[in-house]
């Protein structure tokens, strides 16, 4: 009878610790959430105007990015992880001022580097750009509203604000990202994210507009399209070689 006992506790303990092993998503259950989260987020972008200011078609590379040293062992150490995976969510950061962000839901399928138990779990990043009330976006440096200027006389009305060189992903589209842990740098940093729900389990990315490819059509490319201006292609032939191994591996 003992011995009975005593299996029945292993096999209770066995059961328990493998209830605590993640899964991968069910593909099905995820699609439905993507399209239901899709859904609210378009209705929300239908509603907002598109803020462009004169000149931001100048896109360019980033002046401090060196060609010659990228590589993939180099773009690997230089993050604590690298990941492909699915956006799930994109919801506006309610308490920006002046520079509008996203905050992010993405469900990584593989952990390229780094903590390997983060594979088939969900979470937080920040992209650049998105939705933030007028009153917050459009003032000038005395912080007098200039809305009107773009016909928006309600400073309360949502509108949508972007970062050319870092273009805002589309939920349900597949990244591979660069990413280190988020530290704040000061309380009022601290506050402020907490205030949005993204302290734990987030994430931010290293250097946007280098380390961010993005699938379209079936192929990663790189997400800032500077580098695919026809004077850009031939020049910076490192980044675009980690662009071929993502694709013939991811």
């Amino acid at each position: 009878m003992k011995k009975l006992f005593g299996l029945l506790a292993l096999l209770t303990l066995v059961l328990a610790g493998c209830s605590f092993q993640k899964q991968p998503q069910d593909t099905k259950e995820q699609t439905k959430l993507i399209q239901k989260n899709k859904k609210v987020w378009n209705n929300k972008l239908k509603k907002a105007q598109v803020i462009k200011f004169s000149g931001e078609k100048n896109i360019s590379v980033p002046s401090g990015y060196n060609d010659e040293d990228m590589s993939l062992a180099r773009f690997k150490s230089g993050n604590q992880l690298v990941v492909k995976a699915r956006i799930i969510n994109l919801e506006p950061e309610s308490t920006r001022v002046l520079t509008p962000e996203t905050k992010a839901s993405i469900y990584i399928d593989k952990v390229i580097q780094g903590d390997k138990s983060l594979n088939n779990s969900t979470i937080k990043t920040e992209f650049s750009g998105g939705l933030i009330r007028a009153q917050n976006y459009l003032v000038n440096v005395e912080g007098q509203y200039t809305g009107e200027q773009f016909g928006i006389k309600d400073p309360q009305m949502l509108v949508y604000g972007q970062t050319l060189t870092k273009p805002m992903p589309k939920i349900g589209q597949t990244v591979i990202l660069g990413l280190n842990k988020f530290r704040a740098i000061n309380e009022h940093q601290e506050k402020m994210y907490q205030k949005m729900g993204l302290t734990e389990n987030f994430y931010t990315i290293n250097n946007p507009e280098v380390t961010f490819w993005i699938k379209k059509n079936g192929k990663y490319r790189l997400n800032n399209p500077a580098f695919y201006q026809a004077k850009n292609q031939s020049k910076y032939t490192n980044i675009f070689k980690i662009t071929k191994y993502f694709n013939q591996n991811f």
